[in-house]
């Protein structure tokens, strides 16, 4: 019976996976919805704890924290999207004009290696660093052209707030059940709140230093390469990996006839990769997430594999609420335990 019931459970997994998969245009944009309006009310509360409690503004400010919440996120992604819409059909120009470097390039490399099986101008044709380009955002930019349907549910959500807290009581009569959804929702926003606040800062850091090192030696398009690190920065592991490539591999084509930039951007992009993400990053985060590396990449091949790149971005944010979900509730907190990294609750 107990065999029958982890098979069924298995089964509705892979359904539920499935019916996200093929229900995305539905799902997708609820969700970013949900993660923004989760981020609104993070910067809502701290708004309110700065204002209120530490600078001793009046009560009356508290009606404004929330617009003030808006605007500040709203202002954060309209200078994303600006900066990438204005930029890549440039940047995929620019590339294309450095075929000919690109050749070379090739062409070195197998020499080098003593490679005669490989044609260069069959390498060229395979990889077409354009398109790669526009693939790396145009999940992105799917997410703007359903800008409209996610600002509605936004909306809805903002309005939705009191409502919400105000039947939680009528949905869970018995105070111990309250008590647990209430410790939920209060967990949830406290690991996110300190998964966001990190993330948000090392990844500014990232592309604040990167764009420094780039501009240092004039790289085409830093500050396009410099949004992009910060916006992939927040795909673990792979994510930093993708965005060092293409300014790396920019300056190979851009400075063909001296290694001096190409060299300075390598090592400085790499060190600050390493530092930030291996010592700053861990450092702020403490053990507060907890979460098992394992888990979080599978998450990110699962989520990728469901939402494309969009849910790469939220796949941790999932798995947090995931693994608070589950080892708030008795009969699977064992799944919740071997989600985490040490065993005990993030």
């Amino acid at each position: 019976m107990h065999r029958k019931n982890i098979s069924l459970n298995i089964i509705l997994l892979f359904l539920i996976l499935y019916v996200l998969k093929t229900t995305q245009n539905i799902f997708l944009p609820f969700v970013i919805a949900l993660f923004f309006w989760c981020i609104i009310y993070i910067i809502d509360r701290s708004f309110k704890d700065l204002f209120i409690k530490k600078l001793n503004f009046p009560q009356w400010t508290t009606h404004t924290t929330k617009l003030l919440a808006i605007i500040t996120i709203t202002s954060i992604v309209y200078f994303i999207v600006i900066g990438i819409k204005t930029n890549i059909n440039d940047v995929s120009k620019t590339f294309s004009s450095y075929q000919q470097n690109f050749t070379l390039l090739v062409d070195k490399i197998m020499t080098y290696f003593h490679i005669t099986s490989l044609n260069s101008k069959t390498i060229i044709q395979n990889i077409n660093i354009p398109k790669l380009i526009n693939y790396v955002v145009q999940n992105f930019a799917g997410f703007v052209s359903s800008t409209a349907m996610v600002l509605v549910y936004i909306l809805f959500l903002i309005l939705e707030e009191k409502s919400l807290i105000n039947k939680l009581p009528l949905l869970f009569k018995e105070k111990k059940n309250l008590k647990t959804v209430k410790n939920i929702f209060t967990k949830i926003f406290s690991k996110i709140r300190t998964y966001m606040l990190v993330k948000f800062f090392t990844s500014f850091l990232t592309a604040i230093i990167s764009y420094i090192i780039m501009k240092s030696v004039n790289l085409d398009f830093s500050l396009f390469w410099a949004i992009l690190m910060f916006l992939l920065n927040f795909i673990p592991t792979f994510g930093s990996i993708v965005a060092s490539i293409f300014p790396i591999l920019l300056s190979l084509l851009q400075f063909n006839d001296t290694l001096l930039p190409f060299t300075i951007i390598t090592t400085g992009i790499i060190i600050t990769q390493l530092v930030i993400g291996n010592i700053i990053d861990p450092k702020l985060t403490g053990n507060s997430l907890n979460l098992s590396p394992l888990v979080l990449i599978l998450s990110l091949v699962i989520w990728g594999h469901i939402w494309g790149i969009m849910g790469m971005f939220l796949s941790v944010p999932i798995m947090i609420i995931l693994t608070i979900i589950l080892h708030e509730i008795p009969q699977t907190k064992k799944i919740a335990v071997l989600l985490t990294h040490d065993g005990e609750t993030i």
